[in-house]
C-alpha cells in the first residue's frame, strides 16, 4: 500500500485556521485521514455518542494506522483486501481481531468511502467487494427449568434480586434496565416503555442516555406478578428517578455492579457457562413454551423483524414442535383412532 507525501495544509489545519470547508472544496488528493477528520467532523454529526465513539476507534486505531497519509483515489480493492487480512493475522497488533470487530472496523471504512464517492471524490468504493472473516454467532444457552428454579432460589434476598427478576421475566437488556426511571411505568396499564438505555463511554468513563438498540422503542406487558413486585418498589423508593440504585450509593448501577455479582452467583451455582444475556434469552424460550406468538415475542424482546425471532430461537420451535406431535399422539391414542 503506497504512502503520499503530501505536504498540502490537512483538512483538520484549515479547520484551525477557521476556513469552511465544503464538499465542493474537497480535493480529489486528499488523503484518507483527512477526509477521516472531515467525515467525523462535518457528516456524521446527527450519530449517537456511542456510535461516534466506534466510528472513532475504529478510524483512529486501526483505519489511519494503515491508510492516514494514503490519497483516497490512490486506495484499491486489493489494499482494503489486504488490511482486512492484517487484522485477522494480528499484523502489527497485539492479538489478531475478532471477525465481529473486524467486520465492524470495515463498516467504518465502508462507510467512509461511500460518502467519498457520493461526494465525487472518488470514482468508486474500494471497499464494495471485500470479503470478510464470517461472523461466529455466539451459542444462545438458555436455562432450563432446573436452573430457573436453583437461580430464583439463589437471588433470594439478594440487593440485586429485583433487578435478575425482572430482566429474566421481561427480557430486557442490560442498559435498559440499568437506564430505567420511573416514568417508563404504568401501572394502572400494567406495561413499561422501553424507549432508551444508559450507554457507558469508556473514553470519558461517563454513562449517558441513548435510543435503545435499532432505535425502535417498545411497549412490554410482563406478567402480573412481575408488575406488582415493581410496584412494591415503587412505593418503598417513589422520589427515585432511577427504578435500580448504585449499590455503592451512586445514583445509577454501572455495568460492573450487575456482571460481577451475576457472575459470582453463576460460580456458586456450577453455572458457569451462563453469561447475563442468557437471561434475555431464557426469557425468549419460556414465552414460546407458554404459547406467546412470534409477532408479540418480537415486539417485546424489541428485534428488528419477526424473522430474526425466528431464526434467532428456531431451536425452542423445534422443541415446541416435537412436544406438539406427542400430544397429539397421545390424544389419537386416548381416542383410539386407528391409523
Amino acid at each position: 500500500m503506497k504512502k503520499s507525501n503530501s505536504t498540502k495544509p490537512s483538512v483538520l489545519e484549515r479547520m484551525k485556521q477557521q476556513q469552511p470547508i465544503t464538499s465542493s472544496g474537497l480535493s480529489k488528493d486528499i488523503t484518507l485521514g483527512d477526509f477521516a477528520d472531515y467525515w467525523l467532523r462535518h457528516l456524521k454529526t446527527d450519530v449517537k455518542e456511542s456510535t461516534r465513539y466506534s466510528y472513532q476507534s475504529a478510524i483512529s486505531n486501526h483505519i489511519c494506522r494503515v491508510f492516514d497519509s494514503m490519497k483516497l483515489s490512490e486506495i484499491t480493492s486489493e489494499d482494503v483486501q489486504l488490511f482486512i487480512m492484517s487484522l485477522t493475522d494480528g499484523m502489527d497488533l497485539d492479538d489478531p481481531l475478532s471477525p465481529k470487530t473486524i467486520r465492524n472496523i470495515h463498516g467504518v471504512l465502508h462507510r467512509l468511502l461511500q460518502d467519498a464517492f457520493d461526494m465525487k471524490i472518488i470514482d468508486e468504493n474500494p471497499a464494495k467487494h471485500t470479503k470478510l472473516p464470517k461472523k461466529k454467532s455466539p451459542e444462545i444457552i438458555p436455562m432450563n427449568t432446573n436452573q430457573v428454579h436453583a437461580f430464583l432460589t439463589a437471588i433470594i434476598g439478594h440487593p440485586l434480586e429485583t433487578f435478575f427478576k425482572l430482566a429474566l421475566f421481561t427480557g430486557m437488556r442490560k442498559a435498559e434496565l440499568i437506564g430505567l426511571t420511573w416514568d417508563c411505568f404504568n401501572f394502572e396499564e400494567g406495561s413499561i416503555r422501553v424507549y432508551r438505555q444508559l450507554s457507558y463511554e469508556r473514553k470519558k468513563r461517563i454513562y449517558f442516555f441513548s435510543s435503545v438498540k435499532n432505535g425502535k422503542p417498545r411497549t412490554i406487558y410482563p406478567a402480573a406478578d412481575v408488575m406488582e413486585m415493581m410496584k412494591r418498589l415503587y412505593d418503598a423508593e417513589p422520589n427515585n428517578k432511577y427504578v435500580f440504585r448504585g449499590l455503592t450509593g451512586g445514583e445509577h448501577l454501572s455495568l460492573s455492579q450487575v456482571r460481577t455479582p451475576f457472575e459470582n452467583i453463576m460460580d456458586d451455582l456450577g453455572m458457569e457457562e451462563f453469561r447475563f444475556h442468557d437471561l434475555r434469552h431464557t426469557f425468549a424460550v419460556l414465552c414460546i413454551k407458554a404459547g406467546v406468538d412470534l409477532k408479540t415475542l418480537s415486539e417485546t424482546m424489541g428485534h428488528y423483524s419477526v424473522a430474526f425471532t425466528l431464526d434467532t430461537y428456531a431451536f425452542a420451535l423445534t422443541d415446541m414442535k416435537e412436544e406438539s406431535a406427542k400430544r397429539m399422539q397421545d390424544y389419537l391414542n386416548a381416542q383410539d383412532f386407528k391409523i
